[in-house]
């Protein structure tokens, strides 16, 4: 069987959760595995001896601390760069696996050739109770409903088409998208450039239980309270994050798109918005209005956008 390695990064996770996660790794049906564990927190170190306590069927690799916070991204890097498997897996701290999660994953990218495969999850809350089965069943946007080989580049660049912790990759194409852009998240940036080079592979099953609790951090309107914090908070990284893969592979087919769609997103240009509504319906929709509410005005716009996604979420 070929080698896969679990990238866990950690940071002050709440050890209840962390046991979970721990447990599920340590009862996968794949036997070829190797643990590899980075603790990002300076002040607050998990202790190895509780990891070590529930990772029995195999080997663990813990990384030299740092200095200084990485950061999720760059610690995921640093996870990667030290790997050495056939296949890698992106691991967070709270979450739980199935346990067949790396069996299903691995034979899914030997089937397709895939260099990234993804699975449908489920969410749970914080008691572990199942909130959603299948977010894929019950989602209509586009990044709940793509499939194997489909070209998602140019969607995943606003939205992510799939979070870490329900990916495997190929462990030779995770290391040689090193380093991972500073501007976005490492599964973000494993999928742009999966999708560039080759195929993405889905499983439309969920493999992973996304754990949805108060510390969660998401939503395009966190951090938001003026039109300039949304320039720099959401359009100006994506400018970056695209930068970033003109650096690397130089063109590509939907740079031009892409290009286009950022300037039109710079300027509040609504007619070259709606022209590229498709690959971001929800986002385009809010930038459209948004460019139409004077900036005093703007708060009150926000206070009543964040109601009624309250109302939704509810």
């Amino acid at each position: 069987m070929d080698k896969v390695d679990i990238l866990l990064s950690i940071y002050n996770p709440n050890l209840d959760y962390l046991r979970e996660q721990l447990i599920s790794i340590n009862n996968q049906t794949y036997a070829n595995i190797d643990l590899y564990v980075y603790d990002d927190c300076i002040d607050k170190r998990t202790s190895q001896n509780f990891i070590n306590k529930y990772i029995t069927n195999y080997p663990i690799h813990f990384l030299p601390y740092e200095e200084n916070n990485l950061g999720y991204t760059k610690a995921f890097e640093k996870l990667t760069i030290a790997s050495k498997g056939k296949y890698v897996a992106f691991c967070d701290q709270d979450d739980v696996w199935h346990n067949d999660k790396i069996e299903k994953c691995v034979n899914e990218l030997k089937k397709s050739h895939a260099l990234v495969v993804a699975s449908d999850k489920s969410i749970i809350d914080k008691d572990d109770n199942i909130i959603i089965p299948s977010v894929r069943a019950v989602s209509n946007k586009n990044y709940d409903s793509w499939k194997t080989g489909d070209d998602i580049m140019k969607y995943n660049l606003v939205i992510t088409f799939a979070v870490g912790m329900s990916m495997v990759l190929d462990g030779d194409f995770a290391r040689s998208i090193v380093p991972f852009s500073s501007y976005t998240g490492h599964d973000k940036w494993a999928l742009a450039c999966a999708a560039i080079e080759g195929i993405v592979a889905f499983i439309d099953e969920p493999l992973v239980d996304y754990r949805r609790h108060g510390n969660n951090v998401s939503g395009i309107l966190v951090g938001i309270n003026t039109k300039d914090d949304y320039y720099k908070a959401r359009i100006k990284p994506n400018e970056n994050v695209l930068n970033d893969l003109i650096k690397k592979y130089g063109n590509f087919p939907d740079k031009k798109e892409l290009l286009d769609f950022i300037d039109a997103r710079k300027k509040g240009d609504t007619k070259r918005l709606k022209k590229y509504e498709y690959i971001a319906p929800d986002v385009v929709k809010f930038e459209i209005v948004m460019s139409r509410i004077p900036k005093k005005l703007f708060p009150v716009f926000l206070l009543t956008v964040r109601k009624i996604a309250s109302r939704k979420k509810k």
